[in-house]
Parts: C-alpha cells; structure tokens; sequence
C-alpha cells in the first residue's frame, strides 16, 4: 500500500523557554520498517519544511504554530495516497493536530486516516470521537502498522490486530488485545531519514537540548523500567527496557557522519543508562573507533550506574552535557511519585560527572498535588546545593498532570479535568514565563508562579556567585548564537519568537518553504 506519515507543525506558547521541534524520529522508524516490508512510504514533515516560520495560531492567544500551513501539508500529501498516518505525541498539540486530521480526511476521503503517538495512546477515546480516524496505533506502533497494512489490503477484520483502538458499530470505542513489545530492537532497519531531510534541522540547531555541531538524533534503547506516576512512559512503552547492541548504535552513528557530516548526537531514549555494563561496552565501543564527536542524554537519565569509571569514560568517548532527572528534593515526595531516586547516590553522580568535564543539567518539577511548602522548600535547598557543586543548569517545570498516568487520576480528584481544548493549551504552562496552573490545593496559581521564580532565581544566583564567569559565557553565547546548555538555547528560542511576534513571520524567514496563506481550517 502507499502509505504517508505525517507530522504536524509545532503548537507552542510564545513565552515558553523550552520547545519541542525535533525530527520526527518515530515516524522515521515507522516508514523504514513499513518500506522494508514492501509499502510505499512518504514522510510530510510539516514541521521542518518550514522550520522557523512561525505564524499566531488563530485558535488561542499567546500560542504560536511552526512550521507548514494545512494548506501546504495536505498539498505535500500524494493524491493516490492509501493510508495517511497523523503523529501526535504530546497533548498540549491536539487541538492542531485534530484540525489538521479533519483537513486531511476531507482532502483524501477515501484514504484510511490512522493516528498514534503518546497522546494518541493515553486519549484514544478522544481522538476516535472527535476525528474521522479509522484507528489508533497503541503504543509502539511498527509491528502493529504492519499488521494493520495487511488488514487493510487483504480485507481482514481489524478487531483481530492486537494493538488499536477501534469504533464498533454502535460508535463506542474499544481496544483490541494488548501488543507485546518488540524483543529486540535492532530488528528494526534505521529510521528512514531520506524521506525527512535532517540537514534543515542541522542547519536550524532546531532540537530539544544544545547542540554542539552537526547534530542528528538516535536512541540506544527504548522503554523505562520504572514506573513514575506522573510520566506516560508506563501507558506508552509498558515498564519494560530493551538496550540495542552498542555496535550497532555505533555503526549507525558512523553511517550518519558519512552521510550528512553529523559530529554530534542526542539520544532521545526515556532512560538511557540504565546498566553499568552496557554504558560502559558503549563508550568503550565509541573510544575505540576514535570518532571525533559529541554526544548528549537531553531527556534524563538515572544514575545509579555513572559511578567509578564511568564518568571519565563518558567524557571520553564525547559525552558533553547529560541531564538527570531528580524531579523534586524531598523524599517525601520522591516516594508519593514513585520516583525511586536516592539524592545523595544522584549527588555523587554529579559530582563525579562535573569533575570529569561534563556538563549537567537538572529537571525539576514543582506544584505535585501532595506537595507542601516544607516539601518546596527542600528541593530548593536541594537546588542551592547543586548550584554550589557546579551544576550548570536547573529546568525547573510546574506540574501538569498528563492523561493516562496516575496522577491524573489524583489531580481528577482534587478537582475534575474537562479534557477539552482548554487544558490542552494549559499543558504547555509547564515551561511558560508568565502563564501557569496549580493543580495543588494549597498552592494558588500566583504563588506557584513566584514559586517558580524564585527556584530559579535561587538556583543561578548561587551559581554564579560561586562560578561568576558563567556569566560572562552565557552573555558571550547569546552574543555568538551558541549553545553550550539547555539555558542558551532557551534565550535564542524566546528570542526568535518575540521578534517573529513584533515583526511578522517575515521576520524569521523558512528555511525551505514560505507560508503561502493562513491555511487554518474552520472546520472543527
């Protein structure tokens, strides 16, 4: 069959320091598998076809959309298209994304509409009522896909394809049995990066962490062995982890410096080291091949097995900046969240990792429905402490409770969440400036703000009074548009909003294709 994916533009808020424009690496790894396996595969990148024009999304204030219009995206689409696959990983995006599926079932009306992607397997329910969407694909979709291909083409009932969520007849909807996950994930040919031109994003430094070169995205595994009660990873990947073999990610990141001069990688895996042993096979495998790159974990990462050599063989092998992910400096917390963190064993793997030349970054998140000002005030002191050790950066997000995970179901009862348009566009006030949400009772919206504030107001002072000349650096950066941490990349991306918010879209120009009319549809 001939099959198109689709990722949508990226729905965003104008004051956000962290946004998500990145290759669109699953569906890359959906159409290589779907063409290994003899379909026809085309990738419409309404993202990085026009990375960096950026236009006011007409549906809310103070949200902005990048990348191609509808217009342009459903123009990209073959006209003898047979199935047109819609990727929607992250909820905050929906009310976009529902627009476009509706644009695009209307453009292609006999052509199968399939959906799938994190959001898509938490809110199946919502996607099925409010699209004309065949299917959703659950969870880790290749297998699935491929098996759905074959349902269509040869007729077959899809009720008997483990993996979806369906209509039945009466239009209520329902899941099929449950899709175990893939083995061993080297099965898997490399992601089909000729259908999405990777070069643009190179280009743009458009990624989710700071790039340090010719940049190009891999993972080392999939899935998250633990069970964190507000992350999706659980409804998404199930709690198991699947390492590829360290040869083989070595190869394929020597194959990307041969084809598109790539020198530096971000691995986009939930939770990439996870065993000593394997880490260390990976650099040692990186070391000996003698490769002159860069590498970054951006997402997080534990750190129960970045001990003794680790650090130094990390910092060898190219690793430049790493993220751990503590979420909250009480253990209090830490237990109610399922985060099974040990902070002094996280501390003495930032120590470590700080003295063997790596930068380190921290995620943190307050405002959980069972935190306390008491609870607050440890993770700031908490955030003091690594500012003091040197580590060079904090994200620190307010809380948003994501559907399908289990504190969802907690902030549902506190008080209940319409899941309509409006919370969607209240996700993206984790990483806003000015605009959040409380989900605690004890914590109004204006004081979680100052809250938020204050952590980071906490946290770089400390660090620059104790490492004064990151200021500098940081000046220099923004200067010379370079990004040695998340916190450089966050200036230059507020940036180019606010000036594209004043002057116009012109102002940031496309690096492919200009927008050609306001292609926003009415119809939804």
């Amino acid at each position: 069959m001939k099959i198109v994916f689709v990722q949508p533009p990226a729905l965003m808020g104008i004051d956000n320091y962290t946004a998500i424009t990145l290759p669109p690496l699953g569906i890359a790894y959906l159409a290589a598998y779907a063409r290994e396996h003899g379909h026809e595969t085309v990738i419409v990148d309404g993202l990085g076809s026009a990375l960096r024009t950026l236009r006011p999304w007409p549906r809310h204030a103070n949200r902005i959309v990048e990348g191609l219009d509808f217009d342009e995206i459903v123009a990209r689409v073959p006209s003898d298209a047979e199935v047109i696959g819609v990727s929607c990983m992250f909820t905050h995006a929906w009310p976009m994304v529902r627009e476009l599926m509706i644009r695009l079932k209307s453009a292609f009306p006999t052509a199968k509409l399939i959906a799938g992607g994190e959001h898509v397997t938490s809110m199946y329910d919502t996607v099925l009522r409010e699209t004309p969407a065949e299917c959703c694909v659950l969870g880790e979709g290749e297998v699935t896909l491929l098996e759905l291909l074959d349902a269509f083409e040869t007729g077959r009932d899809l009720k008997e394809v483990a993996g979806l969520a369906l209509r039945d007849a009466d239009g209520k909807t329902f899941k099929t049995a449950k899709r175990a996950r893939i083995a061993d994930p080297d099965i898997l040919p490399w992601p089909a990066w000729d259908l999405v031109d990777p070069v643009v994003y190179m280009d743009n430094a458009a990624f989710q962490a700071p790039s340090a070169g010719r940049t190009m995205l891999t993972i080392a595994s999939r899935g998250c062995p633990y069970r964190c009660t507000f992350c999706s990873s659980p409804t998404m990947w199930t709690q198991v982890w699947k390492p590829r073999d360290p040869v083989k990610v070595a190869d394929e990141m020597e194959e990307y410096m041969r084809r598109y001069g790539a020198n530096d990688f971000q691995f986009q895996d939930l939770t990439p080291i996870v065993r000593k042993d394997w880490i260390i096979a990976f650099c040692r495998e990186l070391i000996d091949r003698q490769l002159d790159i860069t590498w970054s974990l951006p997402i997080g990462t534990r750190s129960e097995a970045i001990n003794g050599e680790v650090p130094a063989l990390l910092k060898a092998s190219g690793c430049h900046h790493i993220t751990y992910a503590p979420e909250s400096g009480s253990d209090r917390i830490l237990k109610a969240i399922e985060k099974k963190v040990d902070l002094d064993r996280l501390e003495q793997s930032v120590r470590d990792s700080l003295a063997a030349g790596v930068k380190v970054c921290l995620f943190i998140i307050i405002g959980f429905p069972q935190e306390e000002m008491k609870d607050i005030r440890l993770t700031f002191a908490f955030m003091r402490r690594m500012a003091r050790v040197g580590v060079h950066e904090v994200a620190l997000n307010t809380f948003v409770p994501l559907p399908g995970t289990e504190l969802f179901e907690t902030a549902n009862a506190i008080e209940p969440i319409p899941i309509d348009d409006e919370y969607c566009y209240w996700m993206t006030s984790a990483s806003s400036l000015f605009d959040v949400r409380s989900w605690n009772p004890r914590i109004s919206v204006r004081r979680l703000l100052f809250l938020k504030y204050w952590g980071l107001i906490q946290f770089f002072g400390v660090s620059y009074l104790y490492h004064p000349a990151r200021v500098w650096r940081l000046i220099a950066n923004a200067a010379r548009g370079v990004q040695e941490t998340k916190l450089d990349r966050a200036i230059r991306e507020i940036a180019t909003r606010i000036r594209t918010m004043l002057l116009g879209p012109s102002a940031v120009p496309a690096t492919k294709a200009q927008p050609s009319g306001s292609g926003w549809s009415n119809e939804a």
